[in-house]
């Protein structure tokens, strides 16, 4: 989401006291503040997440490597192929078969 720079005062204001009473101490300048570090935080690059192995999505999903091996094969699964048999598998994709798009599944197979 991109923010202009010429918003109106009249649009700060009408938003700070539409706001007010859910947030008592917003002010225009607190609202003007909070939009530009929501910008600045928006365009800080993508996070780049770490492929997975076999094991750990077998063990994610309580399945066995041949299980893992055949969504890969059947293309439930995207494989990255490292050199010769070292795979990898894709976070999105794994992201995707399990009916999420939050990244946190991914993220605790990595921290275990």
């Amino acid at each position: 989401m991109e923010i202009q720079d010429r918003i109106s005062p009249q649009i700060i204001s009408a938003s700070v006291n539409l706001l007010q009473p859910f947030v008592p101490e917003l002010t225009p300048t607190n609202l003007i503040a909070a939009l530009k570090e929501h910008q600045a935080t928006q365009t800080t690059a993508p996070k780049l997440e770490k492929p997975l192995t076999r094991q750990q999505v077998a063990d994610f999903l309580g399945v066995s490597l041949v299980t893992v091996t055949r969504y890969l094969n059947s293309g439930k699964l995207r494989r990255i192929k490292l050199t010769g048999r070292n795979v990898r598998i894709d976070a999105e994709s794994f992201r995707k078969l399990i009916g999420s798009d939050t990244g946190t599944e991914a993220e605790a197979i990595e921290a275990k």
